[in-house]
């Protein structure tokens, strides 16, 4: 008797490809209920919204990496801001002396944007030397893209020299507007 059991299926897949899902929706539950009124019709979802649910997880790893790099670079400016204006607080003597001997603003200027620009080098060869090492544990998270993919390391070091060297702008518009005179008696 054990052997000649049917096992219930737990469901049936049925796809089809063209048309509108709406009226194909309505005449696929027809052509069910004809073929066999006791099946049960559940779940019609059209193929963007089986895909959509299928990948979700790799939506919200997305998500979850996008969010963390955005805060990594909002970090990475609010840090060289505030080295770089504590830079030019240290430094408002010397702005000023070479403001007396004749530096122009647009001099003083380059010299404190091109600090910010150094260090942020220095971070983005140093973050590129860390990387090259860590791309073999990165292998499997990588679909469809090298792990030593040149242009992915050069747009993210380009974003990044961007980003962070913006906010080297505002403490080196502070370091133009001291006043040589103020800064020469105090001497």
């Amino acid at each position: 008797a054990y052997a000649n059991q049917q096992t219930l299926s737990r469901g049936l897949t049925i796809g089809v490809t063209t048309g509108d899902p709406s009226a194909i929706t309505s005449a696929g539950r027809a052509a069910l209920r004809a073929a066999d009124s006791s099946l049960a019709v559940t779940q019609i979802r059209t193929m963007n919204e089986v895909r959509r649910v299928s990948y979700w997880e790799f939506g919200l790893y997305g998500w979850i990496f996008g969010t963390t790099g955005v805060v990594g670079l909002l970090l990475a400016a609010v840090g060289v801001y505030g080295v770089l204006s504590y830079s030019v607080e240290q430094r408002t003597r010397e702005m000023g002396v070479r403001m007396a001997l004749g530096a122009d603003r647009r001099g003083v200027l380059w010299l404190v944007v091109r600090h910010g620009v150094l260090l942020v080098s220095v971070g983005i060869v140093i973050g590129l030397a860390i990387a090259s090492m860590a791309t073999p544990w990165a292998r499997n998270l990588l679909f469809q893209v090298s792990p030593f993919d040149p242009v992915s390391f050069g747009a993210v070091s380009a974003v990044l020299l961007v980003v962070a060297s913006l906010p080297s702008y505002l403490p080196a518009i502070r370091a133009t507007r001291v006043d040589p005179v103020v800064v020469l008696k105090g001497e």
